[in-house]
């Protein structure tokens, strides 16, 4: 840390002129930026090898008037799936000339789904956009797994994927996106976080992470959790937990260390989409269209009885037929919140394979009974939160990791449009970003909470 400090002095005393002379995003600038924050920063604050980070194949892509996305690949190691995909959706002047922003957020995405498909499965209407229409800079990540190819069968190097080197990862992008923000004329100040779901025990690493270094080398000053928790006081779930811990450390010692959900998510939509009146391989008694609506419908069927993470959890409410399958599987009728053609659209984009040790250590911290390194310093982080939870989905649930925190800027937002007794019914964990309603009751308050914070 002594020897890193001087260079960051020089480096923040050096860029503000090349930023008047440079705003255009282009290959060289991130390139730049990955090199500022690869070789010198990022790399030291995750004690990596000081290697390069290789920035490759620049994409952009009109979303809604003048908001484009920017996406782009950083290798971030020597392995053939060491890369992670980041994304910038920002309003601009020009093509490839964002316009100067003085707010900047960076989503970190959960379980299965990468960056483009958690939020962008409709391009014209979703949370990114409408906070770059309201002067946002918005980033995102691709987790290493996202880009790992179907065809893949040796998973030895996801062995040690877990939450903090994920959290390591995001941590690069975030000193990249500063990075890239100050040679484009935005300044570098810290970022605001938002993770959703896996996303969400990311961040509360990230930001655990952070509590052990200098206030000078943190890069994140608000934080917003989505529909997770990190720890429960609700015993029920946390055995739970630990069941589901005992599961996937035996997956992880027989040298398992791939999760195939997102294959096996993917099949129900190519299934949904190809032959939607077709039986169902997956749920007997059901066509493959009831197949597709009863995972956003019921997605607690995905997991046993006794390993249920909250009560009747769902991506998206909907409804369902008065008797059930000869299979005794509710039988669905139809998305309550969501557009089915936006749901399916996002059901289909689910990456192949996830890292194991994700989860793991996800529920090891949930568990509770052995130490979690990356959730060791909860009480020392200060930073503003907002939790913002679905009713259907973790909802309420997730207050309470809040409580465990330092910070005494905290604010809850739980959207609840059904009676607790009709949890069923309620918003949903992808309702959050897929509902027609969501830009009421869930964007607005948050771009509302990042405008004070």
């Amino acid at each position: 840390m002594r020897r890193l400090l001087p260079i960051l002095l020089v480096s923040l005393l050096a860029l503000p002129a090349l930023a008047a002379a440079k705003t255009s995003l282009s290959p060289s600038l991130l390139q730049r930026a990955a090199d500022d924050a690869c070789l010198g920063f990022a790399h030291t604050l995750s004690s990596r090898a000081a290697t390069p980070c290789a920035v490759s194949g620049l994409t952009r892509r009109v979303l809604a008037g003048d908001v484009a996305e920017y996406s782009f690949a950083l290798r971030v190691g020597a392995g053939p799936f060491d890369v992670i995909g980041l994304h910038r959706v920002v309003r601009e002047a020009a093509p490839f000339e964002p316009r100067r922003t003085h707010q900047a957020l960076l989503m970190i995405h959960g379980d299965i789904w990468g960056w483009d498909t958690a939020f962008l499965s409709d391009p014209a209407r979703n949370l990114p956009v409408f906070l770059a229409h309201n002067d946002v800079d918005v980033w995102g990540i691709d987790l290493r797994w996202v880009r790992v190819p179907a065809s893949t069968t040796d998973f030895t190097f996801m062995r040690d994927w877990g939450i903090a080197h994920d959290a390591r990862d995001v941590e690069t992008v975030l000193t990249v996106a500063r990075a890239v923000r100050l040679l484009g004329g935005d300044g570098g100040d810290r970022l605001a976080l938002l993770g959703w779901s896996r996303g969400g025990i990311i961040g509360y690493a990230v930001l655990d992470a952070e509590t052990q270094r200098p206030r000078s080398l943190r890069n994140v000053d608000a934080y917003i959790p989505v529909d997770i928790y990190l720890k429960t006081n609700d015993e029920t779930f946390r055995q739970n937990a630990c069941r589901r811990l005992a599961a996937e450390q035996a997956q992880l010692a027989a040298g398992g260390y791939q999760n195939t959900n997102g294959s096996i998510v993917g099949t129900i939509a190519a299934l949904a989409t190809a032959n939607p009146t077709g039986s169902s391989p997956v749920f007997p008694g059901l066509t493959n269209y009831q197949a597709a609506l009863l995972t956003g419908e019921a997605t607690f069927v995905f997991f046993p009885p006794d390993q249920q993470p909250v009560p009747f959890y769902h991506f998206t409410a909907g409804t369902f037929a008065a008797a059930p399958a000869p299979s005794g599987l509710p039988v669905p009728t139809g998305l309550t919140y969501s557009p089915e053609p936006t749901f399916l659209r996002f059901l289909g984009g689910a990456a192949p394979f996830q890292a194991e040790r994700e989860l793991a250590d996800s529920d090891l911290a949930i568990c509770n009974e052995h130490d979690a390194p990356f959730a060791d310093h909860l009480s020392a982080i200060t930073v503003p939160i907002l939790y913002v939870g679905a009713g259907g989905g973790f909802g309420d649930y997730g207050i309470y990791t809040t409580t465990l925190l330092g910070s005494t800027d905290v604010t809850t937002h739980v959207v609840h449009v059904a009676p607790a007794t009709q949890r069923l019914s309620d918003y949903g964990h992808a309702d959050l970003f897929l509902g027609r309603h969501s830009d009421t009751l869930v964007w607005q308050p948050i771009l509302d909470w990042l405008r004070v914070h």
